[in-house]
């Protein structure tokens, strides 16, 4: 979908705040994938004729409002997961209250009734209700590693087998899709049906107060000019450190121009697109260890962590430096802007992780999450309503609950700040999981592991590619064992 499109939708839903769109069938109802050329023309107006207002296309899942005679939809949970995807009350706080309004909009639709099944343990119980053969529970969330590897034990449906899921729309973000798919089957998604995925993205928060008190512009046109690469952000941040103390050394008590923590270099491998495996024509993983931009990437990032520039703030997500306003660009998770950075006392804003050049296609921004699938003990007449309800309720979550979560997670500034809501439009729409993280393979946090020692990539990849690629061919061999080939 095109961005701009989306972003101007979010952004008059906040502002104005108008009536949350309805995603039930419509005569009136337009496929968007058909207009967007005619969208893009609108915004330009013919000359010699008054401006008119551009009909806004109306998104919608495209699904019957089938009366499902009460049936209790049963969605099961791992204890700390609650209130993401669906809610049984209003709490006061928006998101949740949005999440619930959508809980009770699936209900009304289609005559259901929505269950969370909670446990304690985010893997155990799904196994042995699955493997016991129970219908238990329509759909599942749990935790990645745990989701993954009940996924290669062929625990869950593929979801592609799935008629009511249109792979088309925004609320099944293309790279996520590239990635989680093996041998042409995916049977675990990190989708729109909840919003986790979204705050456990990482990207980058700038500082604004101090880009301005350094005389930097704001990149944002950079980033929607396609230039926001791993250069640029190197640059923008080389020399924005302060002695604020005067002892002649950046410490603790001084500003920097870069911060992270543990829980990050492995998203921005994929971000720089270095996903190390990539897919073949039919959708076969397979090993692609590109040695110079590999090396490229790694000499650059260990020139600035080793540089007074970076500092690691000991945390995961770099929070402990940028709550207080000491780092010009922070690489994080979105949802410490949520819950941590809401209350700063400075101006911030939000950039997508940059590309490794421009010629990276589109940028990406990694995720991690609590993946939802379905058991295969659910029988043929159970998916074809658990289809309908889960692409109804994505649909409904991406309209929804993203715009009212954007909202929160920039404490109601987004009126006076449409740079950054469309910064954040651009980094849901580029949303992904790492494949070589969700099934454990080798290189998946090349940074990580080398650090700013003195191994070079070369050598790296010696130690390590032939296990790398024993571990990949076990990997889709569990994959076409599953589908019996």
């Amino acid at each position: 979908m095109n961005t701009r499109k989306i972003f101007c939708v979010v952004l008059a839903a906040l502002i104005l705040l108008t009536a949350f769109v309805s995603c039930s069938e419509s005569g009136e109802n337009k496929d968007p994938s058909s207009g967007a050329d005619a969208g893009e023309a609108a915004l330009q107006p013919d000359p010699g004729t008054e401006e008119e207002e551009p009909e806004e296309t109306e998104l919608t899942d495209g699904l019957p409002d089938t009366d499902f005679d009460g049936y209790e939809f049963r969605v099961a949970y791992g204890s700390d997961d609650v209130n993401y995807s669906v809610a049984e009350d209003y709490t006061g706080t928006p998101v949740i209250d949005a999440v619930r309004d959508s809980t009770l909009y699936l209900e009304n639709r289609f005559n259901i009734h929505v269950t969370p099944i909670l446990y304690e343990n985010s893997r155990t119980p799904y196994n042995a209700s699955i493997l016991a053969g129970d219908d238990a529970f329509d759909i599942q969330f749990a935790a990645d590693w745990a989701a993954y590897p009940m996924a290669k034990d062929g625990l869950f449906v593929d979801m592609y087998t799935v008629e009511q899921f249109d792979f088309s729309k925004p609320w099944w973000p293309e790279i996520m899709l590239e990635n989680l798919s093996v041998c042409g089957s995916m049977y675990c998604s990190s989708n729109y049906i909840s919003y986790m995925g979204l705050a456990w993205t990482r990207a980058l928060f700038i500082n604004k107060d101090l880009a301005e008190r350094l005389n930097l512009p704001l990149p944002y046109d950079t980033v929607r000019e396609g230039g926001w690469t791993l250069d640029a952000m190197i640059e923008y941040c080389t020399g924005a450190s302060t002695d604020l103390n005067g002892d002649g050394k950046i410490g603790a008590d001084d500003e920097v121009g870069f911060v992270t923590g543990s829980q990050t270099w492995y998203c921005l491998q994929e971000s720089v697109d270095i996903p190390v495996y990539r897919r073949d024509a039919d959708n076969v993983p397979y090993l692609d260890f590109d040695m110079e931009q590999i090396d490229t990437y790694v000499t650059k990032m260990r020139n600035l962590i080793s540089s007074k520039d970076f500092r690691d703030a000991g945390d995961f997500f770099g929070v402990s430096v940028f709550r207080p306003g000491k780092a010009l660009l922070c690489y994080g998770q979105l949802h410490d802007a949520y819950t941590s950075y809401r209350e700063a006392d400075f101006s911030y804003g939000f950039l997508p992780s940059p590309k490794f050049d421009e010629t990276q296609k589109s940028y990406i921004n990694c995720c991690t999450d609590r993946p939802w699938a379905i058991p295969i003990t659910v029988g043929e007449e159970q998916l074809d309503l658990i289809g309908t309800v889960c692409e109804a309720l994505s649909c409904r979550n991406y309209q929804t609950v993203l715009p009212v979560y954007f909202e929160s997670t920039m404490k109601s500034r987004l009126a006076d700040a449409p740079d950054d809501a469309e910064m954040l439009q651009i980094i849901a729409d580029t949303r992904t999981t790492s494949f070589s993280f969700a099934y454990d393979l080798a290189f998946r946090n090349i940074l990580g592991d080398l650090g700013t020692g003195s191994e070079g990539v070369a050598s790296y990849y010696q130690k390590n590619s032939r296990i790398a690629t024993k571990t990949l061919e076990r990997l889709i061999k569990e994959f076409r064992d599953i589908k019996g080939e």
